[in-house]
């Protein structure tokens, strides 16, 4: 029986390439989506402490979230969103620098988000973003998934 661990590596390495590619196509897509003009309602700092043992906590510092609450209207209908629907809440790790975070949107503030057209309550703000990141992590994952067959094979 051939060693199977290049084939088993190759597949893990494949399927990583293929959620990674699938992550930069749906970037792609909130690149498209529509733009709506929101008015900030309210921000917040949430802590972050999931840790139960104290040896946790000493080792890894809180972390504190800076969600941004907004509404928008899209075809006469309100929708109220935050920031942590699709690319997740920002965070930081003091509640000065989540603070700090909202100095250009204080409560009442305009901004512009995207949202998804089939649930405008998925939104994404901020500028749009090339996935970069995400297609570098696919390109790579398929290639130790070709280097792994050809090992294999």
């Amino acid at each position: 029986m051939p060693n199977m661990i290049p084939l088993l590596v190759a597949l893990a390495c494949g399927l990583g390439a293929a959620l990674a590619a699938r992550g930069a196509w749906q970037r792609r897509s909130v690149n498209r989506w529509p733009t709506a003009l929101a008015t900030v309602e309210r921000t917040e700092v949430q802590v972050v402490d999931d840790h139960h043992r104290r040896a946790d906590r000493d080792e890894h510092p809180r972390r504190f979230l800076a969600r941004l609450h907004y509404r928008f209207e899209v075809e006469g209908n309100e929708y109220r969103s935050d920031n942590g629907q699709f690319d997740g809440v920002p965070d930081f790790t003091s509640r000065e620098a989540a603070e700090a975070f909202f100095s250009r949107t204080p409560p009442g503030s305009r901004l512009t988000v995207r949202y998804d057209p089939m649930r405008p309550e998925l939104t994404q703000h901020g500028e749009q973003r090339q996935p970069t990141a995400r297609l570098g992590l696919a390109a790579f994952l398929g290639v130790a998934a070709i280097g792994a067959l050809w090992v294999w094979w």
